[in-house]
């Protein structure tokens, strides 16, 4: 099973509290550059509905019904009716440009091709009003970590839900040539013998390279964090923020 046909799991492991320091970002960068905002590859609404919360006019469109069941779900926990869009992000049409678009979570990572990072970003030059910013989050690659004998299990984390414990560990096998990491998380309860196993993939964007391809499709890097906190990228960031605008 494919991650992100699981909304529980991912909400297990994804969940974020309304004064974390991503939502607090993302918070600050609605207040600097305005509204209405797209969230691309919103998932379960982590971001989306806490931000709604905080009556931000925001849309969230994903190309998974899953992750957005979930959405809905979250949202009506809250009493809120999102504006929730099943599209893919490589190739989305919608009639209505934005101020911001930006795609959290590392979610850009889940694009394997650039051909599709290309498509990706010409959609969002199409949606943003003039002016508008394109916010991107990733991982920083560690050689380290995609270099691990995929062998051997990892331990993920522990995370209690209503029936107990949940351990997930996991195997990685990392493909330098196209710079794609394939994950395979291993989950159970505590009190169950049973295992279950999801997979997903994620690309890797090395420094330069995602510069490159920000600058070869149109957009003026204007800032380039390396974490929440905004404090400057440099080689030891465990995160690539990259605030956009287009050229066109």
């Amino acid at each position: 099973m494919n991650l992100y046909e699981n909304d529980w799991l991912y909400d297990l492991v994804h969940e974020k509290s309304e004064d974390s320091e991503q939502i607090s970002f993302y918070e600050k960068q609605i207040e600097r550059f305005g509204q209405p905002v797209l969230e691309l590859a919103c998932g379960t609404g982590t971001y989306l509905v806490t931000l709604q919360e905080k009556e931000v006019e925001i849309a969230g469109l994903d190309v998974s019904t899953e992750m957005l069941d979930g959405a809905e779900k979250r949202a009506s926990r809250k009493e809120l009716k999102s504006n929730l869009i099943n599209a893919d992000m490589r190739n989305f049409d919608l009639d209505e440009k934005f101020s911001l678009i930006f795609i959290a979570g590392n979610s850009l990572q889940h694009l394997n091709s650039v051909k599709d990072v290309e498509s990706c970003f010409e959609s969002v030059k199409k949606h943003l009003r003039p002016g508008g910013r394109f916010i991107v989050e990733v991982f920083n690659p560690s050689l380290t970590l995609l270099n691990r004998d995929p062998q051997v299990r990892y331990f993920v984390g522990e995370y209690k839900t209503d029936d107990g414990w949940i351990v997930i560990d996991e195997n990685v096998f990392y493909d330098p040539a196209t710079q794609v990491n394939h994950i395979h998380w291993h989950y159970k309860n505590q009190y169950e013998k049973e295992e279950h196993t999801v997979t997903f993939t994620m690309r890797q964007f090395f420094p330069q390279e995602l510069d490159y391809l920000f600058t070869k499709n149109e957009f003026t890097i204007e800032e380039k964090f390396g974490d929440f906190d905004e404090r400057e990228f440099d080689g030891k960031s465990s995160k690539q923020i990259v605030i956009a605008t287009s050229e066109v």
